[in-house]
């Protein structure tokens, strides 16, 4: 059977999260965890996201549907905000698969160039976790907080699609080391257009990368 990951993806609609330095917060969490999703899906694993568009996305709603999905591992993507530097996870504060997986997520992340602030556990005035995403969900919960928007120096490692793509896809290989799935880099094919002006293999060129593949042109 598959395994089976809940993603959700932090603000929407209305409400931006946090916005510094051009960019909005709910924009980027929506990237990093679409690519986060086909990455795993890519690898076999079954996932349900939060959201697929910009739309309102309460907290409430996230932990229903994820204790709905009966997920092996959740994680609530976000981005910070308040001047600090780097990424950092919070876990379950008893530890558990909760806490390996918040490891393994940053172990990853640091090898696309981002610091790593640690895993970390954050709990209320009643010794619970403070984060409902961690104390309601019924699988091993974490939440990752990717970057500080509103610093110049690290919102660099988010701040292009292809940036929030790659952070998604660190995401992934942790979550599939937790879950005990070897990661696997994808195939690649190139696709060589002679014969043609310009004009025509430009547009074969574009229908090929369309496709996945990489394409290199040959002029007339």
């Amino acid at each position: 059977m598959a395994k089976k990951v809940y993603i959700g993806i932090g603000h929407g609609g209305a409400d931006p999260g946090a916005v510094a330095n051009g960019i909005k917060e709910k924009d980027v969490n929506l990237v990093i965890a679409l690519a986060c999703r086909d990455e795993l899906v890519r690898h076999g694993v079954e996932v349900k996201t939060s959201r697929t568009k910009d739309e309102a996305d309460p907290l409430e709603q996230r932990i229903k549907e994820c204790n709905a999905f009966g997920a092996d591992l959740a994680l609530d993507i976000h981005n910070n905000a308040g001047g600090g530097d780097g990424a950092e996870v919070y876990h379950y504060h008893k530890g558990g698969t909760s806490k390996t997986l918040a490891n393994n997520i940053l172990a990853e992340v640091v090898k696309i160039g981002q610091n790593s602030r640690g895993a970390k556990v954050k709990l209320g005035a009643d010794g619970r976790d403070y984060f409902g995403f961690i104390r309601q969900t019924i699988p091993p919960a974490v939440i990752v907080e990717c970057a500080f928007l509103d610093n110049k120096k690290d919102v660099k490692i988010i701040d292009t699609a292809a940036e929030q793509k790659a952070m998604g896809i660190a995401i992934a290989k942790g979550v599939l080391k937790t879950l005990g799935i070897a990661w696997r880099p994808k195939e690649t094919y190139t696709v060589t257009v002679s014969g043609l002006d310009k004009p025509a293999a430009d547009k074969v060129a574009s229908t090929v990368k369309a496709l996945g593949f990489t394409a290199k042109t040959v002029k007339k």
